[in-house]
């Protein structure tokens, strides 16, 4: 072989292996890239980032869903500063407004105040009334210092005349009463809720929400139904323990007896939180309005538009 083929052999195999060598260290360098998929910019899984938790169902529209939302019926507009239709059970909300906004609640602190009592106490014991409670501010049931009257018949008063005296009175009777009100919301996931005090009187830390008091509502129904029978009553007379000092009870609830399918409710009203007002229809929906300049009306205005935005039957 002379020197000149000799020569372009060697330069040929020097090229080849230039180009192997180029060509294996691309393909290195590429593959841990390629094998590597990407995290997001916020640096969580894509499983994560798209993660979206379960939620109650709002507004329904499945065809085999009742009841199903007629939607050529407008929504409804409420000046409450807060409102909510739900099933009793949670499974359902029919309308939504503001739902988890953290508001002042007034009287309605006294449905915890109520569970609490019902949990802890027994409800024949006899307790004096101290002068405390009946200097009470708010709304009263007429009660008088040192008297002798039960615990359920306290409970009556404060549920059926909302009266600050006998929540504040029943409050008494335990020093860690609030304790037990705040350690209950926590109990049952209330996450707009605090308790400062038994009654609802204004405080900048008391405050919940439309959905947090729907939930002790639906608790109430559902675990204590003899204290909810409370709430349906329209009047009622009860007495101190001696008999001596008599007590005529009348709802709050002006839409009680008065719009057809309400079957039991509690106001609330201070001037911080406005009007009030949570309600149990015969369809097993609780309604609620906060911060009304028009509770009733509004409350009645809701479950109307309920019977007429919703398809109930096939």
């Amino acid at each position: 072989m002379d020197e000149n083929k000799k020569f372009y052999l060697k330069f040929s195999l020097i090229i080849a292996a230039i180009f192997f060598i180029w060509i294996s260290g691309n393909e290195k360098i590429a593959a841990p890239e390629a094998a590597v998929k990407k995290l997001p910019a916020n640096n969580k899984p894509a499983a994560l980032v798209n993660f979206t938790p379960e939620i109650t169902n709002i507004f329904d529209d499945s065809k085999n869903t009742l009841p199903r939302r007629d939607w050529s019926v407008p929504y409804l507009e409420l000046q409450a500063q807060a409102a909510l239709a739900i099933k009793t059970d949670g499974s359902r909300v029919y309308y939504n407004k503001n739902i988890e906004t953290q508001r002042s609640i007034a009287s309605l602190t006294k449905l915890m105040t109520a569970i609490i009592v019902t949990e802890n106490y027994d409800l024949d014991t006899v307790v004096e009334i101290s002068r405390n409670a009946v200097k009470r501010e708010g709304s009263n049931g007429d009660l008088r210092p040192s008297e002798s009257i039960t615990i359920r018949s306290l409970l009556d008063i404060m549920l059926i005349e909302s009266s600050n005296d006998a929540a504040f009175a029943l409050s008494q009777q335990r020093p860690d009463f609030i304790s037990l009100m705040n350690k209950k919301a926590e109990e049952l996931g209330l996450s707009q809720t605090h308790f400062i005090n038994p009654d609802g009187l204004d405080s900048p830390n008391s405050h919940s929400s439309a959905l947090d008091i729907a939930k002790i509502f639906g608790y109430l129904i559902n675990r204590y139904p003899e204290t909810f029978e409370i709430l349906k009553t329209k009047n009622m007379v009860v007495y101190s323990f001696d008999g001596k000092i008599e007590h005529r009870l009348a709802n709050t609830n002006e839409l009680l007896g008065k719009v057809d399918g309400i079957v039991a409710g509690k106001t609330g009203y201070t001037d911080n939180a406005g009007g009030s007002l949570i309600l149990l229809t015969k369809d097993d929906i609780i309604t609620v309005v906060l911060g009304s300049p028009a509770r009733f009306e509004e409350s009645e205005k809701l479950i109307n538009w309920l019977k007429t935005a919703y398809i109930w039957e096939k």
